[in-house]
């Protein structure tokens, strides 16, 4: 007898669609698939759906260093709320994670997180762009990623060698675009919008540049190279001709980027200064098509929470950031035109995977593979309010709006850790 019961859902993986239970024993596997199934527990979850477990590419926990802001116990709750079972988490912390000292003392804290957290070293010393970090010792202890959120000024020559010996390592690099080479004062975008109020402004043409770069570079290499959160449409069609051309590039886009605007900072409030920043109507809706077209690989929250009373300063004096866990999937349904099968492949079994956990995350739902499923209602409505959520900070850049599709359980490693929208335990079992 199995030791866990979901009953009643429609289970959704890679193979389609079919009603059946699924059963879940006592070492955290899928025991068996089908309908009458009978165990210790039983959910019911009828009329929803059973998916792999959401896997988010781009997440910032803050810890060590500034735990003010957010922490991985913290930052995991938020997580698993928001259906997702692993998380890629960035080097910014509070201390850079540029050494192989600083990357144990974080898979330390990784071991005690609510969901699998993989954790990413930074590309170079400081994540300043001058001097390449020990990949080869942080590779050594299991980091198979290794990230540069902003792109601080690298040169073409770092940029390469650290290419080359990534190749060399089977590591994966992942770089945001939104450094501001040519705005490095800009705090939103750059257009008619940002003139009327009077707001430095970042051009789009800013991250297309570092894109094409990073493409012909990577393709020069042969590396594996992800873009992170891209805003511009232009980019993603830069990456996909590179990718035609062989190159292994993939990429992300955060939930914000596909469904809101910069209209919205009219209001001077705090919570919509993001990076990249939010773009015009013109550049969501093609993003939106973009999407639905399969032209994106991911969809990732880039959460990065700021502590609440840096939100509230003015917005020129604001630090760049919003959360974005429980609202992942609520904005994909309420803002895309998609199946949701395709949905479920951007937010599960594509960025499963980009992270090298396609053994263990995303994929199909069949009898052996650990138990990470997130159940959600895709028709149930509810409004975003931050200082609900889970995360140290409240700022949510969706605050107040009405979305679709809501999680209501959670099961990392068979264990359930979300119950009816309520968080179980506080520590992992893995």
């Amino acid at each position: 007898m199995s030791k866990i019961v979901l009953k009643g859902g429609v289970i959704v993986d890679k193979t389609g669609e079919r009603h059946a239970d699924i059963g879940i024993g006592d070492d955290g596997r899928i025991t068996e698939i089908g309908e009458g199934l009978s165990a210790q527990k039983t959910i019911d979850v009828t009329g929803q759906i059973v998916s792999s477990g959401f896997v988010d590419l781009n997440a910032h926990f803050s810890q060590p260093g500034n735990e003010k802001a957010e922490t991985f116990e913290t930052g995991t709750r938020s997580a698993v709320k928001g259906g997702f079972t692993a998380v890629l988490a960035m080097p910014d912390t509070g201390n850079i994670n540029d050494d192989a000292d600083t990357a144990r003392s974080i898979l330390r804290l990784g071991e005690t997180a609510l969901c699998h957290v993989e954790i990413a070293g930074a590309i170079t010393m400081g994540n300043q762009g001058e001097q390449i970090a020990p990949l080869s010792e942080m590779a050594a202890l299991g980091v198979r990623h290794f990230a540069d959120p902003l792109i601080a000024g690298e040169s073409d020559l770092i940029i390469r060698r650290a290419m080359e010996y990534s190749q060399r390592l089977g590591v994966t690099l992942h770089f945001g675009c939104s450094g501001g080479g040519l705005s490095p004062e800009g705090q939103m975008n750059e257009g008619t919008t940002s003139s009327r109020l009077g707001i430095s402004g970042i051009p789009k043409e800013n991250e297309e540049i570092e894109v094409f770069r990073l493409c012909s570079l990577a393709k020069m290499t042969g590396a594996r190279v992800h873009i992170q959160q891209i805003a511009n449409p232009q980019s993603v069609k830069l990456i996909a001709e590179a990718q035609a051309e062989g190159a292994k590039v993939t990429c992300e886009v955060s939930p914000h980027h596909f469904a809101l605007t910069e209209v919205l900072v009219e209001s001077f409030e705090a919570r919509y200064k993001v990076l990249p920043p939010l773009m015009t109507q013109e550049n969501v809706n093609e993003m939106q098509k973009l999407l639905h077209e399969g032209k994106v690989d991911a969809i990732a929250t880039g959460h990065r929470p700021c502590e609440n009373h840096l939100k509230e300063q003015p917005f020129q004096e604001a630090p760049f950031g919003t959360i974005g866990f429980e609202t992942a999937l609520g904005a994909s349904i309420t803002y895309l035109n998609s199946p949701l099968s395709a949905i479920l492949n951007l937010l599960s079994w594509r960025p499963a995977e980009i992270a090298g956990l396609e053994d263990t995350h995303g994929g199909e739902i069949v009898a052996g593979r650990p138990g990470n499923l997130t159940v959600f209602d895709p028709q149930k409505t509810w409004v975003v309010n931050g200082t609900e959520m889970l995360s140290k900070s409240s700022s949510s850049v969706f605050e107040g709006i009405q979305m679709k599709g809501l999680v209501s359980h959670t099961l990392v490693d068979g264990e359930l850790v979300v119950i009816d929208g309520e968080i179980q335990n506080n520590e992992s079992k893995r």
